[in-house]
């Protein structure tokens, strides 16, 4: 192997690439990085045995190999070298590395003994590749995935269920509140459900934004895994088996009360709250009475505190109680002048949406009050 690139590309691809690394992974070679010198490009792979990452970085490639480098040594070593060409050069095992009058070499370990990290390029023939609009795909998938668990011990609701078919149907749970984007699709998918790992979703999120705008993101799946393609990066996950809850059966019909207000002002008004019940099981309480809703934190202890808000309400008064943090992390994806609450009584499901919109369905399950 020998090739130069650009430090800036190197050193960005492998902020990227560094991220699918964990630091006690079950096979120590997994805590490398597998660069692969290729054609016109330099390759960086990395995988967990559940998630990876192909990511190419343009360079200027003399002769063709591959090594894997301990990932933690070698990120560290070019975020630290100057904005100038870096060269790489492999003899046997050992890759020297240099940049002006930097230089270094770091002991690898064969790319042999590297498991294999599935490529849309190395698919066998007859998978369908499917091409979705980016922006409306990162879109949902911010409004979605921030839902789901993050426990193990109930590894079907650390997943996205997505429907394909007319549109794109996407949902996540951790139990205790639910979240449901609808995509319109310009051209019908083969009907399918699909439950993909939300932890893979965001790192598609994230490596997305850090780069130049894509109009497409291109999806392959095999067997018992999918493949995300966007701007030089492929993310690889398996896909989650098993029967996702159904959560239709949670979702209210109707409603008593129905409130539209300023998400700005709400979004304040619960940050507010957020300080006093912090001592007091993170409840916000909400009372709509006529044309006000009153939020409420109460820690015996430290204090009291209330805001005021101006609705436009439909229905009866009501009062009800929320665990802040779910209310903060929606508000906070949310980006809609108004939002619409619908309430059907203090110990049912609250139903958020943006207001005048049905593609985005958010469900937050109350807070019982002692009396």
């Amino acid at each position: 192997m020998k090739l130069t690139i650009l430090q800036e590309n190197l050193n960005k691809g492998l902020s990227i690439v560094g991220k699918f690394v964990k630091s006690k992974p079950q096979l120590p070679i997994l805590e490398n990085i597998l660069f692969s010198a290729e054609k016109g490009s330099l390759k960086l792979s990395a995988t967990n045995l559940e998630t990876g990452i192909n990511l190419r970085l343009p360079a200027k490639v003399e002769q063709e190999g591959k090594i894997t480098i301990p990932a933690r040594i070698i990120v560290d070593f070019i975020s630290s070298l100057p904005a100038d060409k870096v060269l790489f050069e492999l003899n046997k095992d050992k890759l020297s590395v240099s940049c002006r009058n930097y230089k270094a070499s770091f002991n690898g370990i064969s790319a042999t003994e590297y498991p294999a990290v599935p490529s849309i390029e190395t698919l066998k023939e007859g998978f369908e590749k499917v091409s979705l609009e980016a922006k409306k795909l990162i879109k949902a998938i911010e409004q979605v995935a921030f839902t789901a668990s993050q426990d193990e011990s109930r590894p079907i609701l650390t997943g996205v269920k997505m429907n394909f078919g007319e549109s794109i149907g996407l949902a996540s749970t951790d139990g205790y509140r639910l979240s449901l984007k609808t995509i319109n699709l310009k051209t019908k998918q083969k009907d399918e459900k699909l439950i993909i790992p939300a932890l893979a979703l965001m790192e598609l999120v994230r490596v997305y934004l850090q780069g130049e705008e894509k109009e497409e993101i291109e999806m392959v799946k095999d067997d018992n895994q999918i493949i995300f393609a966007v701007k030089g990066a492929e993310i690889i996950t398996r896909l989650l088996e098993g029967e996702y809850p159904d959560f239709e059966k949670i979702i209210p019909q109707d409603c008593e009360t129905k409130i539209v207000l300023d998400r700005e002002e709400l979004q304040q008004a619960v940050k507010t709250a957020s300080i006093l019940a912090k001592d007091s099981a993170n409840i916000v309480k909400f009372k709509i009475i006529e044309n006000k809703l009153e939020i409420e934190a109460d820690a015996p202890e430290v204090g009291e505190n209330k805001t005021s808000l101006e609705i436009k309400k439909e229905g009866e008064n009501c009062e009800i109680a929320f665990n802040y943090r779910f209310l903060q992390e929606y508000l906070g994806i949310l980006d809609s002048k108004e939002i619409q609450i619908e309430l059907s009584g203090p110990l049912k499901p609250g139903v958020f949406k943006p207001a005048g919109k049905n593609s985005f369905l958010h469900i937050i399950m109350p807070v019982r009050i002692k009396e």
